[in-house]
């Protein structure tokens, strides 16, 4: 049996962007000519995660707005720090701008002990909640600790739809708290690169400096705004991700050599004999995982990150993965 070419590498909205955000996207098409007015975008996010206009600047999704965060950051941090397993770009970008960059395990079920040793007010802290790739969260409390022992904690966002859960109350507690957002995931804005970074007013407009002025175009301004605004839509999209990560689960928990990780965000992480070959075996059957390798950190050996697809694609990785292990 060939598969038809399916999809599951890169933590996509399987299901698309909101019809609204589409049409708000094509209607954008007439004011080419013009640079985006983001005045409206700041207060439009503000206003939803309870921070001011001021603390909110629009990025190219969330891994540019972490690249220029953390560009701007080395300036009076020397050390990077990152859970692990952590998000590849996170290790990529840092050790572009910090002179030392410290991996400490603590996903994957572990405590927060080894990242606590590496704590200091010369250090900045960068993490997600739900975390890529294993798909775990992170509590009040552990953050609440963190920013109390980092100079600066970045928290990763951009699976928070998916969870509920969002750190955007403390921002106007923690002077040293940013968070990155994306409309990529959830909002199935993926190809239009939109998100922001929230934060003290201050840090942010700091950040911006190491930005273009105009690096969000209008269409994905105005896109970003009609996704924001139709709760229907995401939500529609959350419960089908949500039941369809469950089947996922319950099924691969039954398969013989395959152990799955529960999950918050839209992937699963999985443990698997030899996941080289099982990911080669896959590819050969036109399913795309991605490999997480020792490089994420907090891992040894190798493993699956699947996202959850739609009900068609979930059954067709299933019935691939059933007939790789088997073999």
């Amino acid at each position: 049996m060939t598969f038809p070419l399916v999809r599951l590498d890169t933590n996509e909205n399987p299901y698309g962007a909101s019809p609204k955000a589409i049409l708000a996207y094509l209607r954008s098409s007439r004011f080419l000519n013009r640079y985006p007015d983001y005045a409206g975008y700041r207060r439009l996010i503000s206003d939803r995660i309870g921070v001011g206009p001021e603390q909110v600047f629009p990025t190219p999704g969330s891994d540019r707005g972490i690249q220029v965060l953390l560009q701007c950051l080395s300036k009076n941090y020397d050390r990077l720090v990152i859970p692990s397993p952590g998000f590849l770009m996170y290790l990529r970008f840092s050790k572009l701008f910090f002179k030392k960059v410290e991996q400490a395990s603590c996903w994957l079920g572990r405590s927060w002990d080894d990242v606590l040793r590496c704590s200091g007010k010369d250090a900045v802290l960068i993490l997600g909640s739900p975390n890529n790739p294993t798909g775990e969260t992170i509590e009040k409390k552990t953050v609440e600790k963190l920013l109390e022992e980092f100079g600066v904690v970045i928290v990763d966002e951009a699976y928070a739809e998916y969870c509920g859960e969002s750190f955007a109350p403390m921002l106007n507690e923690f002077e040293n708290l940013v968070l990155a957002r994306t409309f990529s995931k959830a909002y199935g804005l993926a190809s239009l690169r939109s998100g922001y970074l929230a934060g003290n007013q201050s840090l942010i407009r700091k950040a911006e400096e190491y930005a273009g002025p105009f690096d969000v175009p209008a269409p994905a301004v105005e896109a970003s705004k009609a996704a924001l605004e139709d709760e229907w839509w995401l939500k529609t999209v959350v419960e089908a991700t949500s039941a369809n990560r469950s089947r996922m689960v319950n099924s691969l928990s039954r398969v013989d050599g395959v152990t799955p990780y529960g999950s918050k965000a839209n992937f699963i992480l999985l443990k698997v004999n030899d996941a080289q070959s099982v990911f080669e075996k896959l590819l050969a059957n036109n399913i795309r995982v991605r490999l997480v390798t020792p490089e994420w950190g907090g891992v040894e050996e190798k493993f699956l990150r699947v996202t959850v697809g739609t009900l068609l694609e979930v059954d067709y990785f299933l019935c691939a993965l059933r007939r790789v292990v088997q073999s």
